[in-house]
């Protein structure tokens, strides 16, 4: 799997992999791990969590984790135990029942088998505007992985040619639409972050609707609460030899708007203009009404 240098237009680099012309993050083992997924064995109780980075996944994992359980206890691995372009199989394999298993890539990455056993899928939304940002903070802080020195504005331009992982996210989430809509035989749920913001206990229990799990007001409500964002930032391992900062966190802000203090008034009208067509192309994600954008 080659490499692929992107460089920005102050001449920063950021470190992807092309797999079959899909950009992929620099994880270690990464080739393996794809080429070993397609024939990966899944079983009738996983879950798959998924969609693009930055859209919630890490608090999605932590929710459907506790769900499942039944119990409110925060999980003692990180998402990333369960991810299945970064964890081996064997790993995987290993992981108990039921497993929330999660990935960033497109339905056709995945294994075979969600096409047979129709797993649980459980998809995440987010502002794309939000995204944009929270990812740039992400891939700037693990500079051993990416390599990536630039700053917001060369980022900006990265994201927006589509020079990142996982790609351009206009075009990521229209190739879902696609596939979702390709097969209706597969029981997808998709959930934006903004609506768990607004109303966790809410889509808590749609959630549990969705995974048939009986209804337990009680738990919903301490799951809301062990899973508020500040919460969930105290309780989880910071992993700070893996970013340049100490103080730094998979668990940045957490807030619904942060992308009003980075983008400039020329970015937000590209990203508005790039917004306006995908909500002409799109009808299943144009469930993100304006405000979202």
């Amino acid at each position: 799997m080659p490499e692929v240098f992107y460089k920005d237009p102050a001449g920063y680099e950021l470190l992807s992999y092309d797999y079959n012309g899909f950009l992929v993050p620099p994880f270690p083992n990464v080739h393996e791990n794809l080429e070993k997924l397609p024939d990966m064995a899944i079983r009738n109780d996983d879950v798959f969590l998924l969609g693009y980075m930055k859209a919630g996944c890490h608090w999605m994992w932590e929710i459907s984790g506790m769900l499942l359980k039944g119990s409110a206890e925060y999980s003692l691995q990180d998402k990333t135990a369960a991810m299945l372009e970064r964890a081996p199989q064997a790993s995987l394999d290993q992981l108990p029942s039921p497993r929330v298993l999660n990935s960033h890539l497109h339905l056709h990455h995945l294994p075979r088998e969600i096409f047979t056993k129709k797993p649980k899928m459980v998809f995440m939304t987010r502002n794309p505007r939000d995204i944009a940002v929270s990812s740039y903070h992400h891939l700037f802080q693990m500079a051993e992985l990416y390599h990536y020195d630039g700053d917001w504005n060369g980022y900006f331009h990265l994201i927006t040619e589509g020079k990142v992982n996982y790609g351009n996210w206009f075009q990521y989430m229209l190739q879902w639409e696609k596939d979702i809509k390709d097969h209706p035989e597969l029981p997808i749920l998709i959930l934006r972050y903004e609506d768990v913001k607004k109303d966790p206990i809410g889509i808590i229990a749609k959630l549990a609707e969705f995974l048939e799990l009986p209804r337990n007001d009680q738990l919903f409500q301490d799951i809301a609460d062990k899973c508020s964002f500040s919460k969930m930032k105290a309780a989880k391992p910071a992993y700070t030899s893996q970013f340049r900062s100490p103080s730094a966190s998979l668990f940045r802000k957490g807030v619904v708007g942060d992308w009003k203090n980075w983008f400039t008034v020329s970015q937000h009208e590209i990203f508005q203009t790039e917004c306006e067509n995908f909500k002409k192309q799109s009808t299943l994600f144009n469930i993100m009404d304006d405000a979202s954008f």
